[in-house]
């Protein structure tokens, strides 16, 4: 007996489906989770400058033999070590201070010209580039450096209103930094017509994003835990 048209093709459809599912799926890049794409969407600046296009996608990102070469003197420059200091010197140096000293990075040292909150934009795309790298080196367990890369991404939305605003006070404060003669080995030109670009442009990714994003952290409110804390209590008294 013969099986009507639309079982076979629903055999077709599923037999797709699990086909996508089971084996093409395993061979695309894993995206990240909105929350993490967004704390990473911050470096585009610093990412396509060199040249990392999937920097705020991919949670498979990986460096190459090559790229790690030429990152590794400018990243231990920048963590203010010496650009001979060993991979385990660099791990003990972010277990001990990243945390604790994050939040004060490229703010430690204003100077009374200095805009503060366009610095602090410089300072919230370089904090997630720097830290998504040290990441890639290898030096930094990646539970620590997505707590750091999530509330960096909460001080920015607490302290911009949108990519736009973010971007302007992104540009002002890379000017800042780089009249001042303070070193930026990751920078490249970003103006007002880039910013424009980037804006109307789905390829560059800040277009696709809301603003603000999803928050860092999302803590059950007090009174939710007043009233589960209540119940709990009368239950126990049962």
């Amino acid at each position: 007996m013969s099986q009507p048209w639309w079982f076979n093709v629903f055999i077709v459809l599923f037999a797709g489906w699990w086909l996508y599912r089971n084996l093409v799926r395993q061979l695309l890049p894993e995206r990240l989770r909105a929350r993490k794409r967004w704390a990473l969407a911050l470096a585009q600046p610093f990412a396509v400058a060199t040249r990392y296009g999937t920097f705020h996608v991919s949670a498979d990102l990986v460096m190459t033999d090559t790229m790690r070469a030429r990152f590794r003197p400018q990243l231990l420059h920048q963590m203010g070590l010496r650009i001979d200091a060993s991979g385990d010197d660099a791990r003990a140096h972010l277990a001990r201070t990243l945390e604790a000293q994050w939040f004060r990075a490229d703010l430690q040292d204003l100077l009374p010209s200095d805009d503060p909150r366009a610095l602090l934009a410089f300072a919230c795309a370089r904090t997630a580039f720097l830290v998504r790298m040290v990441m890639l080196m290898g030096w930094l367990e990646p539970q620590l450096g997505w707590r750091v890369l999530l509330l960096n991404a909460q001080r920015a939305q607490d302290c911009f209103s949108s990519w736009e605003d973010f971007g302007r006070a992104f540009i002002a404060g890379r000017r800042q930094w780089v009249e001042a003669f303070r070193a930026d080995p990751f920078g490249n030109a970003f103006d007002e017509q880039t910013l424009a670009q980037w804006l109307s442009s789905r390829k560059r990714g800040w277009r696709s994003l809301p603003w603000p994003g999803p928050a860092a952290f999302s803590p059950e409110p007090a009174a939710a835990r007043g009233a589960a804390s209540h119940q709990h209590r009368l239950l126990k008294q049962r």
